[in-house]
């Protein structure tokens, strides 16, 4: 009885060792994490903003530090997992329970615990390669496609192992990381427009006068969700010297429907 109380003593003692281990374990990670971005932010390498956003008031080393913590939380929970399971396994030895025995007999319960986490595994490993990437932050607005569909919304929380969308209708929609075949980043790559416009109304305007304006019309009133880029192109048809309009083109965020079009070309013209 008295062994039975020094090892289950003993095992007790194991909790607060692991949660302390834990705990040191994610302060380290988070702090040499958080090091490594500075050292990186004076120098282009892994941890640069590899595309601006649209919109980004100098926000891109506010991304940086918020990738780092991303991942620094990533590889705390699996060292937080490592931990706990040395833990467990130290504790069935303290009670001379075959460890052999008992992993051999888990059986179909092993198995499907195994596979579970393997997709887990999946899930951190493709989350932290996502983040490194910089293929999408907080914030950002995307076109994500799984399992055959594509959900278009703005990224509102990128977890450890998921993804959750806010969708315009203003619903969520989570994923996990693995689950994500492509994503296409609006914040990132900006969409093309070419607007005609009288040749007779364009002759002589200032293009970056027009730009300016048009990255003052961003969510304007008709405009809602529109970030203009500052730049205006003038496109002109070499094999047609007598048209009566030319090309302006312009940079979005995301493509422009008819009415939206129509404000531009008036913006571009200042009326």
């Amino acid at each position: 009885m008295i062994s039975w109380l020094t090892s289950a003593s003993e095992a007790l003692l194991l909790i607060p060792v692991a949660v302390l281990s834990s705990w040191l374990a994610r302060v380290v990670i988070r702090r040499v994490t958080r090091r490594a971005v500075r050292t990186a932010q004076r120098s282009p390498g892994t941890w640069r903003v590899r595309l601006d956003r649209l919109g980004d008031n100098g926000q891109a080393a506010i991304r940086k530090r918020q990738r780092a913590d991303a991942v620094a939380r990533m590889f705390g929970q699996l060292v937080t997992i490592a931990i706990f399971g040395i833990a467990g396994l130290v504790a069935l030895d303290i009670f001379e329970v075959d460890l052999l025995f008992v992993i051999s007999s888990a059986g179909f319960l092993g198995l499907a615990l195994a596979l579970s986490g393997q997709d887990l595994v999946k899930d951190l490993l493709a989350g932290t390669r996502a983040l490194l990437e910089d293929r999408y932050a907080v914030g950002d607005e995307v076109i994500m496609r799984a399992a055959d569909t594509d959900i278009r919304g703005a990224v509102d929380l990128i977890g450890a192992a998921s993804v959750r969308l806010r969708t315009p209708d203003g619903a969520t929609w989570h994923t996990g990381h693995n689950s994500i075949v492509s994503v296409t980043n609006l914040s990132q790559l900006p969409a093309v427009s070419d607007i005609e416009v009288p040749v007779g109304a364009w002759t002589g305007t200032d293009e970056g006068a027009a730009a300016d304006r048009l990255v003052g019309a961003s969510n304007d009133v008709g405009l809602t969700g529109v970030v203009f880029l500052r730049h205006v192109e003038t496109h002109t048809s070499a094999g047609e010297p007598d048209a009566e309009t030319v090309r302006v083109r312009v940079k979005t965020n995301r493509p422009l429907s008819t009415p939206e079009t129509d404000l531009v070309r008036a913006k571009l013209l200042n009326h």
